[in-house]
């Protein structure tokens, strides 16, 4: 599958769980609200998610790390490895080697060139990659080097020596860079085993909220909402420009959210900051173009009763397994009102769920469709083939106009 398979695959999975657990996407929904009160319980949730899911060897070693900088003596004799890759770690941050991660698969290993399809891990550009670094990301590391190379600064060692602990600086940020990189598989697995294995709803609460529900919008004008009404410091104002500018690029580059809709909050916030910060975002921003592709699913575009209409979708594909009838099947739910304003292809992408085998390609029955959409009487034609489609619309017809729906 391609990436682009695999998030239509993600897109329609939570929309599916949406339908079926309305009230709790309603209490998250409260609960984010409650944010902008002061009530962080939500965040809390999120934090705790995150954590929970975080490998016991990276516990360690961030633990390691913290000691080491606090107290280089308390962690001499700790020889303890950290990662199955400790040798594979050791040669890129002291050789330059490449690190290659499939997250498709999973396997790590060294690689001699990069590859598109895959994550690569090098320090040989580390000081220049650190500007292109998630600012998160790089002020984590840059108060690691701070914090290191501080109380020799507060000693006045000699210029050497400082030179040389500065580098010892920029080899702990190395490390912490690369071990962080390869403890993000089984992140990943752990992340997926909560969510996919153990049903956790804050996951799809959150996915459907940033995707589908311009949650990135509504945070940022959470937060610039909080700044108008308190007095703000130089910090706050740092971490309201980075997120803005991350939500902005993420909802964006995803496709789920717009500029007009960037453009809309700006123009009604009464934070000046705000309003700057997603100008500048928005002018340095780059869109893919297109519209966010619509993965409603069944439950989503159906009306009335749901269950009776899937049942019955499922008796017309029993009777009629030709692809080309798939347009007649839309035809008919349109005419009876039994399903949302949709095109064919998003019709066509839902419909697989019931389908126990792939439906085939749907330039047919699209093109069939959009020709009775434009001109419904071919119904009244005397050929043969609108004569057929005639007979069986009139008879779905019949039954989606039951009362029983």
């Amino acid at each position: 599958m391609t990436e682009k398979d695999n998030v239509m695959t993600a897109n329609r999975v939570v929309r599916e769980w949406k339908a079926k657990h309305k009230s709790d996407y309603d209490d998250f929904k409260r609960q984010v609200a409650d944010i902008g009160n002061g009530d962080l319980s939500l965040m809390e949730r999120t934090m705790g998610l995150l954590s929970d899911c975080m490998p016991q060897e990276a516990r360690d070693f961030y633990a390691y790390i913290y000691n080491y900088i606090e107290n280089p003596d308390s962690v001499k004799n700790d020889n303890r490895a950290f990662s199955r890759y400790d040798q594979l770690a050791a040669e890129c941050i002291f050789n330059g080697t490449m690190i290659k991660m499939d997250f498709t698969t999973g396997q790590i290993e060294s690689t001699n060139s990069a590859s598109s399809n895959c994550t690569i891990i090098r320090t040989d550009d580390f000081e220049e990659s650190i500007t292109s670094m998630p600012q998160s990301m790089k002020c984590i590391l840059n108060d690691l080097i701070n914090q290191m190379v501080a109380s020799g600064i507060d000693m006045h060692l000699p210029e050497k020596d400082r030179a040389a602990l500065q580098n010892l600086g920029l080899l702990v940020s190395k490390t912490v860079y690369v071990y962080s990189l390869l403890f993000v598989p089984e992140y990943l697995e752990r992340l997926y085993h909560r969510v996919a294995v153990d049903g956790d709803s804050l996951a799809y609460c959150i996915y459907y909220f940033v995707t589908f529900d311009h949650g990135l919008r509504q945070m940022a004008d959470m937060f610039s909402r909080q700044m108008a009404n308190r007095h703000s410091t130089s910090f706050t104002t740092a971490m309201l420009s980075m997120c803005i500018r991350t939500f902005i690029g993420h909802s964006l580059s995803n496709r789920s959210d717009t500029k007009e809709g960037w453009m809309q909050l700006a123009n009604e916030t009464n934070n000046d900051d705000c309003w700057k910060e997603i100008m500048l975002a928005l002018r340095d921003s780059h869109t893919h173009g297109g519209q966010q592709k619509d993965s409603r699913t069944l439950d989503e575009l159906l009306i009335c009763d749901t269950e009776v209409l899937k049942s019955k979708i499922q008796d017309y594909l029993r009777e009629n397994p030709q692809t080309s009838r798939l347009a007649y099947l839309l035809y008919a739910l349109r005419q009876t009102g039994k399903i949302q304003p949709c095109s064919y292809i998003t019709f066509h992408r839902a419909l697989q769920s019931l389908s126990p085998k792939p439906l085939g390609g749907p330039d047919v029955p699209q093109k069939c469709f959009h020709e009775l959409m434009a001109d419904p009487k071919l119904l009244d034609s005397k050929g043969k083939k609108w004569q057929q489609a005639k007979s069986i619309i009139d008879h779905w017809q019949a039954e989606f106009d039951k009362k029983d729906i």
